[in-house]
């Protein structure tokens, strides 16, 4: 508070680092344990009847609806004051599919159609499907059993390999890496696309053989993996990461980041671009869930919502 500017610039990345530092010195290292606990069992328990939801839909219906599931999902914030008071009006599943039934397009950054252009292709002209996605994930419970798992579930499908990039260390109710594999673990028991990919990701010890979701049909040999971020903070800086997670990204051609933190807060200016291929891309996925930011950002309103689709520089 003497001398503000001591350490350089400081904005609100830092002061939610430095948060999280104070509350681990004081031994509070993972405050929101069990609600993480509670909302990740809430959300597996309706997750079988969405992914049979979602297995019903034609491809392009489903990829919008996976985004959307996103865009809902990334509500459940316990950082945002707006988010917490929505816990007392409803279940987890009431709040998500209440907010899923609101996503109206055209959003306040509406980029889908270029990216299922990407996807899909134009004029009967199939595109090659991504080698590999990181996938920067945000909040556990419906978070990323609702939104982010179903969405690598479909990654997958198409043939890409991907790598679920969350924190090293507990910040507020963030999901970390070394959480994540129960999650998909749990996840798999519903889900042949996922058992067998996270089979070949090395995420599952004990190989189960029954298939759960009639995808007999689908041969999926590409690995679902998580990596830790190098973090502790619901923000990132991509200059300050682990060596896992650089290493992960070099043979990568999609980058998905999703939520405020890491893709309002401190990345919705970033450029990303690739070494060797041209087809580095990167997907900002996000709900604006506090008013000033979305004023100042996106010139929108509280739970505008964001899907920025940028693709690679030209080399």
């Amino acid at each position: 508070m003497e001398e503000p500017a001591a350490y350089g610039k400081l904005g609100l990345a830092n002061l939610l680092e430095l948060r999280e530092e104070c509350l681990r010195e004081f031994q509070f290292r993972d405050a929101y344990r069990s609600i993480k606990q509670r909302e990740n069992e809430a959300s597996l328990a309706v997750l079988p009847d969405l992914l049979l939801e979602l297995d019903q839909m034609d491809e392009e219906t489903r990829l919008l609806t996976l985004i959307e599931g996103v865009l809902a999902a990334n509500i459940f914030d316990w950082g945002s004051r707006a988010c917490v008071d929505l816990y007392h009006k409803g279940t987890i599943i009431e709040i998500y599919r209440m907010s899923r039934n609101k996503m109206q397009r055209p959003w306040r950054v509406d980029d889908f159609d270029l990216f299922k252009e990407r996807m899909f292709g134009y004029d009967g002209k199939k595109p090659m499907p991504h080698k590999r996605a990181l996938l920067f994930v945000d909040n556990s419970g419906a978070d990323i059993v609702l939104g982010m798992l179903p969405l690598a579930r479909e990654l997958l499908r198409h043939g890409t390999e991907v790598v679920l990039v969350a924190n090293s260390l507990p910040a507020l109710n963030d999901v970390t890496a070394m959480e994540l594999p129960d999650i998909v673990a749990e996840a798999a028991k519903h889900c042949d696309i996922l058992r067998r990919a996270a089979e070949a990701g090395g995420l599952l010890v004990d190989a189960m053989t029954n298939t759960l979701d009639g995808s007999k049909g689908i041969s999926s040999s590409v690995p679902l993996m998580v990596v830790e971020n190098g973090c502790g903070s619901p923000c990132i800086d991509l200059r300050q990461v682990s060596s896992e997670l650089a290493a992960a990204a070099k043979n990568a051609d999609l980058v998905i980041l999703e939520g405020m933190g890491r893709a309002l807060h401190t990345n919705f200016n970033a450029r990303f671009k690739c070494e060797a291929l041209k087809a580095w891309l990167s997907d900002l996925l996000a709900m604006v869930k506090n008013q000033r930011l979305a004023e100042k950002l996106i010139k929108g309103k509280i739970y505008d919502c964001v899907c920025r689709y940028e693709p690679a520089p030209a080399s």
